[in-house]
């Protein structure tokens, strides 16, 4: 085994009702929407900052600024809709969040952390929606998770930590891993828990339920078995070297519960409860939740030594619309903001200057893609696939509905390769330029004109559902129809997606969770994968999904992924569409709410980080 290799890992709006009357006969106007804008973003010039510097990260703040931010950290306060992804890569890295005013001052303990949020449909980390739930990890801890605050290195690589594990493990050989574990660490202090101490037999319990839950069973294909060493000590066995475990085990999905929990009447659905720093106290269906500070956390703050979480309480609002939380920003009802494309982040910008803003690259693992019911007709024929994703004009969608602020978009992870930002076109092959006389002239040779298609979208507001519906627009523009359906209520769509029993396609952001290479590859693209939610099967692609699997040198399994990319875009199995860099707000004396690569704040992979955030009084 290759030595150290843990170590490696180190335009305009479109409301919702113009968008559903896009989905059909009127759907031409919205592809117009999208390639208009690829003018005007040519056009913009270089921001002015505060005192007349047009280079990122090169103003002050002028006399009197309400930007605590600006003078220290060069951010500008002014001329926001002039900024190129390039320049808000440099002003607003997130390696520049250690530096931020108030940091030097220490965390302060006390006061809620309010964000807007739903309340999960479920809280049982072994049913079907098991990766949705991992961005809800605050009840909760795993033996290794990301690392997330303000003090990551590069937050655009992910790092990690031993948090139930009193380290890394450790790894004789090959196939052998040994878990050590902290001691002392307790549940928290509720039915049917009621406190006790975490031990080597609550590891092995949750190991074993997640080797046949849907969402996390790929993880365990090659766990041989799992025995308890001694109290606080668990070695797990393998049937063969296994690239991918470690860093797909640090997945927060992957959170240690309770055997009382998991066998009493109520299970795991309706609350989470298990070691983490903040107590489930309610919540309401379509509505927001609370959690308050469990008082028996076990962690520390490695750097200051107090005592964690620093918030009293977690208090989420569900806002049916962008539009509504971006007011509650503004009024101050929330500490935090997603704005869901370049344009909101601008008018929150110039009304709300002060705010700390950070440029994270997208993650791997969610982003807006169509996926395909390959087994049945058309989409058995790889010329209509690469017809459908030849009439996709990705620049215009980020012209228009990123205002540059996206790249191009593919399920396989850049950083393990070395690469910081996404994939460019040209890496990712013929298939993905726009190229229509092409496209007609492969939906000819197949025989394919005038159809509809039936297109299940599992959300219905938002930048992944506009993205959707301007492809909806391009394809009824070359004369390809489709029936749009996108239900509010998330367990209908779950139920069709995650069982891959939607009926032709479905516009979808979940490819992982994971961070590991083998989530793009052998779990969602091998045959017998239970995350296949697109029937592929391919002799080909089991063949190179597996092979990566067990490839323990880095650069041999590159190559390996290389060429498995290369077969997959040539087929193109799925619609790969745009990838939007994710802009995130917070107050200026908000800290360590960051986003990490694959790990976002505060709803997002980075959930388990919030032990560590804090305000500043």
């Amino acid at each position: 085994m290759e030595k150290g290799y843990w170590s490696q890992w180190n335009g305009k709006r479109m409301n919702r009702r113009r968008v559903l009357a896009a989905g059909s006969a009127g759907a031409v106007g919205v592809a117009g929407l999208a390639i208009a804008g690829c003018g005007d973003d040519n056009k913009s010039n270089s921001p002015t900052a505060a005192g007349g510097s047009s280079s990122p990260g090169g103003s002050s703040s002028p006399a009197g600024s309400a930007s605590p931010g600006a003078g220290d950290l060069g951010y500008p306060t002014s001329g926001f809709d002039k900024l190129k992804i390039e320049q808000m890569r440099s002003i607003y890295a997130g390696s520049k969040l250690k530096d931020l005013p108030g940091q030097k001052k220490g965390p302060t303990p006390g006061g809620t952390l309010r964000f807007a949020s739903q309340t999960p449909v479920t809280w049982d980390s072994t049913g079907p929606a098991a990766g949705l739930l991992a961005s809800y990890m605050w009840a909760n801890n795993g033996l290794i998770q990301y690392k997330v605050n303000d003090w990551v290195k590069n937050p655009n690589f992910m790092e990690y930590e031993a948090v139930l594990a009193e380290s890394m493990p450790e790894q004789p050989d090959e196939m052998t891993y040994i878990f050590h574990l902290r001691q002392g660490v307790k549940f928290q202090n509720v039915p049917p828990v009621n406190g006790r101490e975490f031990t080597a037999d609550d590891v092995i319990y949750c190991m074993n339920a997640y080797k046949t839950a849907p969402a996390q069973a790929p993880d365990f294909q090659d766990v041989k078995s799992i025995e308890k060493v001694d109290t606080y000590t668990v070695k797990v066995n393998m049937n063969q070297p296994a690239a991918y475990w470690l860093t797909d085990f640090a997945t927060p999905d992957w959170w240690i519960f309770s055997k009382e929990q998991k066998e009493s009447s109520d299970g795991l659905a309706k609350k989470p409860i298990g070691t983490g720093g903040f107590l489930f106290q309610s919540s309401q269906n379509l509505g927001g939740f609370k959690f308050v500070k469990n008082p028996d956390y076990f962690r520390k703050d490695p750097r200051t030594n107090m005592q964690l979480p620093y918030f009293d309480a977690i208090e989420t609002t569900f806002y049916p619309s962008t539009a509504q939380s971006m007011a509650a920003y503004r009024s101050k009802q929330i500490d935090s903001y997603y704005p869901q494309d370049f344009d909101s982040w601008v008018q929150v910008m110039d009304t709300d200057p002060d705010s700390i803003t950070q440029v994270t690259t997208p993650a791997p693992s969610f982003q807006p893609y169509i996926a395909l019911r390959l087994d049945k007709p058309p989409f058995t024929d790889p010329r209509v696939r690469r017809a459908l994703s030849l009439l996709v004009d990705r620049e215009a969608t980020i012209a228009s509905l990123q205002k540059g602020m996206a790249g191009y978009g593919y399920g396989q992870d850049w950083t393990y390769f070395g690469n910081e930002w996404p994939w460019t076109v040209d890496e990712l092959g013929q298939w993905m330029k726009h190229d229509p006389t092409q496209a007609k002239q492969l939906l000819d040779a197949a025989g394919v004109k005038d159809i509809t298609l039936d297109f299940l979208l599992t959300q219905y507001a938002g930048f992944n559902y506009n993205w959707w519906v301007a492809v909806a627009a391009m394809w009824q523009a070359a004369g390809i129809k489709t029936n749009i359906t996108a239900p509010q209520d998330p367990a209908t769509w779950q139920k069709q997606f995650y069982s891959a029993n939607y009926n032709q396609m479905a516009g979808t952001g979940l490819i992982g969770p994971g961070a590991d290479p083998d989530t793009f590859a052998y779990q969602t693209m091998y045959s017998k994968s239970p995350k296949n939610y697109y029937r592929i099967n391919d002799p080909k692609i089991d063949e190179l999904v597996q092979k990566q699997r067990t490839i323990m040198d880095k650069t041999q399994r590159q190559s390996v992924l290389k060429e498995l990319m290369t077969y997959d875009l040539d087929q193109m199995t799925r619609i790969w569409g745009i990838t939007p860099y994710k802009l995130s707000i917070r107050r200026p004396n908000m800290f360590s709410l960051t986003d990490v690569e694959a790990a976002w704040n505060p709803v997002g992979w980075g959930s388990c980080g919030l032990d560590t955030a804090w305000r500043l009084a």
